[in-house]
């Protein structure tokens, strides 16, 4: 089963799966110190469970990619507001640019090519915008979920180690937290 079907088929129960931890989510844009009037761009966004809080963070633009159309849906009900748009597109087909902040929130290790990735996303960055790639859960958490699931059961999440090095050719690495409690890492673009 490919990415699309497995994420359309469980989109309706996503938000009662994953629960995620408000106070991490608020951390996690903390951290990220967004800036007013930014444009934002939401990989995987799901039913967009981050956007309520970039939100809270007064933006010029928010725009939600996800693969999924069911997950899209549920995400365009929950939000209705002239600055949010969700969009169904597989994120390496997606060529609008011009942002500030691009995150990938629970949604890294769902991609093979890591490095298209990369390569693709800074090219829809402005220069010194943040790529930002959390998780509210430790990787041995994602990692162990997925191991239970025969469809993303190799759908691995690197160490933070690896996925700096690998997004060191595209971004200056920021921050790095890999721990317990959390996977966090943000880079800027050159």
């Amino acid at each position: 089963m490919d990415n699309r079907t497995f994420f359309n088929k469980i989109a309706s129960e996503w938000d009662n799966m994953c629960n995620p931890n408000i106070e991490k989510l608020k951390k996690i844009i903390a951290l990220t110190a967004v800036k007013r009037n930014a444009k934002i761009l939401d990989v995987g966004t799901g039913t967009g469970v981050l956007v309520k809080y970039f939100l809270e963070t007064s933006p010029a633009k928010i725009i939600g990619v996800d693969i999924a159309e069911n997950m899209i849906e549920i995400a365009k009900q929950k939000y209705e507001n002239e600055c949010v748009e969700f969009v169904v597109s597989d994120i390496l087909a997606f060529n609008r640019s011009g942002f500030d902040y691009i995150f990938l929130y629970s949604v890294y290790p769902h991609f093979t090519d890591k490095e298209a990735l990369f390569v693709h996303l800074s090219q829809l960055m402005n220069r010194n915008g943040k790529i930002v790639i959390a998780h509210s859960e430790s990787k041995e958490a994602i990692n162990g979920r997925h191991a239970e699931s025969k469809t993303v059961k190799d759908h691995v999440l690197p160490s933070a180690e690896i996925t700096s090095a690998l997004m060191s050719g595209y971004f200056t690495i920021d921050h790095r937290i890999d721990d317990h409690e959390m996977y966090y890492i943000t880079g800027i673009k050159r």
